[in-house]
């Protein structure tokens, strides 16, 4: 990075000596005073002008300009994480040029806390002084960028359970949604006329299937009843009365089973009768106004799809001596 650096700032101040030698004036900023101002360049470039002060050995100048530029407050500071790795190097190399040994550490600790994993200097770059001094701060800081490095580790891993976590909160959500949207929730309200019903009406709209199939069979058992027994019934008893009109009274069998049917007719009625107001009764006490339920839907399509049309269009071709017809297609 500073071999590269420099050769762009040589090459600049290159072309800028053959614009002199020309006899063409360069281009120079003046501030309204007539103090001339550098113009502001690239970082890269920027820090190529600076190198060129530490190949010079203008400590003294190099040093102020890597402070300012390596200054988090001044408004033309460096900003690449690289750049701002490389800079750091050269200003200890600077600081230790001028004899400052102590005050060298301070960028080397601040290149170290940033890149923990950062290489010592090229030693075809930088002179033995700056990579002795650097070995000895990452030794210094050994302990402390070990720190850096596990907080850097645990925060990642804190981000990567974070992120997990919400990934997996939007897909349960997307379930959730989905689960919703395959479902519907169907009212139905009932109605107490229907409650009046025999035969187990009410409570099977009451929800309650085994006191309905209950009520149902029973009054269907003593209604079969009830009807056979009239139909057997008037049936003995027809025959009975004709039995009499030719002059034959009915014996004691005839009378016994006359008896019994009636006595069949009369309970099976009366049961019938009796259970059909029970079945009344406890659906009207047990009524339920509205049931809830809900039933499965298929979720809407996104996109439809789209078929393939086939087209066709007559074609007329009309020349000199012949007319085509035909036909074209497309799809």
């Amino acid at each position: 990075m500073a071999t590269f650096a420099g050769m762009l700032w040589l090459t600049a101040h290159a072309e800028a000596e053959e614009s002199a030698g020309d006899g063409s004036p360069a281009p120079a900023a003046h501030k309204p005073d007539g103090a001339s101002v550098e113009e502001r360049l690239s970082d890269e470039a920027e820090l190529a002008r600076v190198v060129s002060l530490v190949e010079a050995a203008k400590y003294e100048e190099c040093a102020a300009r890597f402070s300012r530029l390596l200054d988090p407050t001044a408004p033309h500071r460096l900003v690449k994480p690289e750049v701002v790795e490389t800079a750091r190097l050269y200003h200890a190399t600077c600081l230790i040029g001028l004899g400052k040994t102590e005050a060298a550490d301070q960028p080397l600790r601040d290149a170290l806390r940033k890149n923990p994993q950062m290489r010592a200097p090229d030693s075809l770059i930088f002179p033995p002084r700056v990579i002795d001094r650097f070995i000895k701060v990452r030794d210094e800081l050994y302990e402390e960028l070990r720190r850096l490095e596990r907080d850097t580790i645990e925060r990642a891993q804190r981000e990567a359970v974070a992120k997990q976590k919400q990934d997996n909160d939007r897909w349960a959500m997307m379930l959730t949604l989905e689960r919703l949207a395959r479902q519907e929730t169907v009212v139905e309200h009932h109605h107490r006329w229907i409650a009046v019903v025999p035969f187990g009406v009410g409570q099977f709209q009451n929800g309650n299937k085994a006191l309905g199939w209950l009520f149902l069979g029973s009054e269907v058992a003593l209604g079969a009843t009830a009807v056979v027994s009239t139909a057997v019934f008037t049936h003995i008893e027809a025959q009975t009365a004709q039995y009499v009109n030719e002059g034959r009274p009915p014996g004691a069998d005839v009378k016994k089973r006359l008896d019994d049917w009636h006595t069949a007719l009369v309970l099976s009625s009366y049961g019938f009768l009796g259970v059909a107001a029970l079945g009344i009764l406890e659906a009207q006490i047990s009524f339920v106004p509205e049931v809830r339920r809900v039933r499965e839907r298929p979720l809407p399509k996104a996109l439809k799809s789209q078929g393939v049309t086939l087209r066709f269009r007559p074609d007329v071709a009309v020349g000199p001596s012949e007319v085509k017809l035909g036909v074209r297609g497309s799809f």
